[in-house]
């Protein structure tokens, strides 16, 4: 016992306290005996490093890691190179430290550890889609069948090119096991797609169907993305929702394809006065020609993307349409004609017959206004010339009539009608089908009565046929 102790010996002796001393000496010793037996040396086991839990030495780890590749060799049947995180042991000193036993561990692992094995990674936009395959050429599958379901409906189309819009590339290499994935479930979450939200501002003029045709979107399509608005009730400045999936990989196809086109024919038009103002008569009928129209058409998900006129062949000209156009107009007939078959007037006979029973002028019962043909129930009846309808309905006693303005001042009026064929506004030209004979009105069997009027009074007809 050295100096300074006895003295503090002396001191505690001097106070009376020496009982105490022997019990704090007491206490030492079992303090330190127990930290002599109880402190002891572990391993922590480090995965990528995070501490998860202890073991008695380094060695077990080692024998754990070579029992959990062992074992993902064998559920993968693909040969391990190592591991994907980094495991390690640190030495540590603790008091009273808790162990894990071997099967602690091998669950740990089994949870924690991710295990790589030759394969390839088939990278879209750089790495912004990544999927991981046993073998290069289960990734080259995936872009074979791309480019093939591409191509598959292009009727007699010549293909060009197959290309991939986004960066695609395909890399051997050490991959993930757990994320290894067949080439048909890429396909699937390829064609699966993202979701691209975008939306449109309505502008003026613009419809909702002229929105979704412009957006590759049927009607049902965007009224679903846009359940709220009422398609109707559109708002200049209201904005249209447009998000729809697209696919993660877009296949661009160039294409030529030979389509047949018409060529619309021209039509050439010539005044004639021998043709009333508003009449006309096609002397040449016209017909559409036809032409082979090829294009290179570039394609991606069934959007046109470009397209271009490569060669035009044409098939078959057009033809003309020539079409006499009329200038002349009603001329008014200044003598009277010797007979019924007619002046030098420039109308023609209502009916397919000529034949009067009852002419123009003073008779027993009073004068009679025009002529009266015959003429059956239901026979057609024709305009004695070009003009616009100003009546077609029930007149007093002429029954259903009908009556044609000529222009200057010259109009012509059938009575006693069965049926009308136009309306009043009816603009109709001189041989047109415009009615049927027959009794209506005050009319004593069916017949057709015809009028000529002149600047509002009645002339005979016959003087104007």
């Amino acid at each position: 016992m050295n100096n300074l102790t006895a003295r503090f010996i002396e001191f505690i002796e001097k106070q009376g306290a020496k009982k105490y001393l022997l019990g704090s000496i007491a206490v030492a010793i079992l303090i330190t005996f127990a930290c002599t037996f109880s402190l002891s040396t572990s391993y922590a086991v480090v995965i990528d490093g995070k501490t998860m839990g202890q073991i008695s030495s380094a060695t077990a780890l080692n024998q754990a890691m070579a029992a959990a590749k062992e074992k993902a060799q064998q559920e993968s049947g693909m040969e391990i190179t190592s591991s994907y995180n980094t495991v390690e042991t640190k030495i540590n000193h603790s008091l009273f430290a808790s162990k894990m036993d071997n099967q602690e561990l091998a669950v740990l692992l089994d949870e924690k550890v991710e295990w790589l094995a030759p394969g390839a990674t088939l990278s879209v936009n750089n790495g912004e889609y990544q999927f991981a395959v046993a073998t290069e050429e289960e990734g080259q599958k995936v872009l074979d069948q791309l480019k093939k379901d591409a191509t598959a409906n292009l009727g007699d189309a010549v293909v060009k090119s197959v290309d991939f819009q986004e960066e695609v590339s395909l890399e051997a290499g050490n991959v993930k096991v757990s994320e290894i994935q067949s080439s048909s479930k890429i396909l699937d979450e390829i064609k699966a797609g993202k979701e691209e939200v975008k939306t449109h501002v309505v502008e003026e003029g613009e419809s909702f169907w002229m929105i979704a045709n412009n957006n590759d979107l049927s009607v049902d399509e965007l009224q679903k993305l846009n359940s709220d608005i009422v398609p109707e009730k559109l708002q200049i400045g209201q904005e249209i929702s447009l998000t729809k999936l697209e696919p993660l990989v877009s296949v661009v196809v160039t294409k030529e394809v030979t389509v047949e086109e018409t060529i619309a024919h021209s039509t050439e038009y010539k005044d004639t006065s021998k043709l009333l103002k508003g009449e006309s008569k096609v002397v040449t009928k016209g017909s559409d020609g036809k032409k082979k129209v090829t294009y290179e058409v570039k394609e991606a998900n069934g959007s046109t993307l470009e397209k271009e006129v490569v060669k035009e062949v044409v098939v078959a000209e057009p033809v003309t349409e020539v079409v006499n156009k009329g200038t002349g107009s009603i001329q008014i007939s200044s003598r009277s004609a010797s007979s019924y078959s007619g002046g030098n007037g420039t109308l023609s006979w209502p009916l397919s017959n000529n034949k009067i029973t009852s002419p123009y002028g003073t008779r027993s019962r009073g004068f009679h206004s025009g002529i009266d043909l015959v003429a059956k129930t239901g026979t057609p009846v024709y305009a004695s010339a070009g003009g616009k309808v100003v009546l077609s309905s029930w007149y007093y006693g002429y029954g259903n009539c009908i009556v044609v303005d000529h222009g200057n001042g010259l109009k012509t009026r059938y009575a006693h009608l069965s049926g009308f064929n136009v309306k009043v506004g009816d603009k109709v030209s001189r041989g047109q089908q415009i009615g049927r004979s027959g009794n209506t009105g005050n009319s004593t069997g069916p017949h057709l009565h015809f009028e000529v009027i002149v600047n509002g009074s009645t002339k005979n007809p016959v003087n104007y046929f």
